[in-house]
């Protein structure tokens, strides 16, 4: 078994990969714009706690892949992560997030929250840089 620094580091480039990034993306661009954000204090709609349920379900797929294809056990990642979460460095790990927002409503809706905004505005954002970027090409073939 490697120590924790090295799962850690494991972890953190399997749930970085391709294949769960757009599993991830795949999931959020089907169900982010369902979700009904409202001030957690307010009564949640049941809807949102079934799409919670499903990308639990998706990250525990996934997460039971890795384990799997390691040879590790539920406790080895679970003890790596909270000693990563203890650490004095508190190094930010992508793999924690996915984990603690399949296991916490809040922390699901948060990054729910983040997606359904990158997604309403990204293209946009792009939009603008490629008009910016085709008008300073423009510019130096005038000037040329």
């Amino acid at each position: 078994m490697c120590d924790q620094s090295e799962l850690l580091q494991k972890l953190e480039d399997f749930f970085c990969s391709p294949k769960f990034t757009c599993a991830i993306g795949e999931f959020m661009g089907e169900n982010a714009e369902k979700l009904a954000f409202v001030p957690f204090e307010e009564e949640q709609p049941l809807q949102n706690y079934d799409i919670f349920k499903s990308y639990a379900s998706l990250v525990e797929r996934h997460l039971e892949d890795f384990i799997h294809s390691e040879g590790l056990t539920v406790k080895d990642v679970c003890d790596a992560c909270t000693a990563a979460q203890n650490a004095e460095s508190h190094t930010h790990l992508a793999a924690i997030d996915y984990l603690v927002a399949s296991t916490d409503y809040e922390s699901f809706m948060q990054l729910a929250y983040e997606h359904h905004i990158v997604s309403s505005y990204g293209p946009d954002l792009a939009e603008a840089e490629e008009a910016e970027e085709a008008a300073t090409e423009v510019e130096v073939e005038q000037k040329a």
